[in-house]
């Protein structure tokens, strides 16, 4: 009766590993496209969310998506998340080598306005493919 026991819980145990594998491709993209967004939203020190995001681009170049939609959400986040990247290194820019540089300082901050926006619509496409 040990035996049958210690055979049962061994199957269950194998199961519930098999069934514990690796995220799927997709849940894999959509997880990093939401972390991206979370520090976006959460890390305030630009030159920490610049590392951070740098490091997620060329994770989401690595992934493989397998539907449609992922891969569509996949290709607008990598644009947006490099726009940020942009709109980042425009803001330091103004920050660190502006002072007193009326016309640069301009250039720049025209500069980092635009990449935002770009960024702010190409992730929000990426979410809405995602939702699609």
């Amino acid at each position: 009766m040990c035996a049958i026991g210690a055979v049962s819980s061994l199957c269950i145990c194998v199961a519930l590993v098999a069934g514990c594998g690796g995220m799927s491709a997709d849940a894999t993209v959509e997880q990093d496209i939401a972390r991206g967004l979370s520090d976006i939203q959460s890390v305030h020190d630009r030159k920490a969310l610049q590392a951070k995001l740098t490091v997620l681009v060329a994770k989401l170049r690595r992934d493989q998506a397998t539907s449609e939609s992922t891969r569509h959400a996949r290709a607008l986040a990598i644009r947006g998340f490099a726009a940020k990247l942009e709109s980042i290194a425009a803001e330091r820019e103004f920050d660190e080598n502006d002072s007193g540089e009326v016309a640069e300082a301009t250039r720049d901050a025209a500069r980092a306005d635009a990449y935002r926006a770009r960024a702010d619509n190409l992730l929000r496409a990426a979410e809405q493919a995602l939702h699609d």
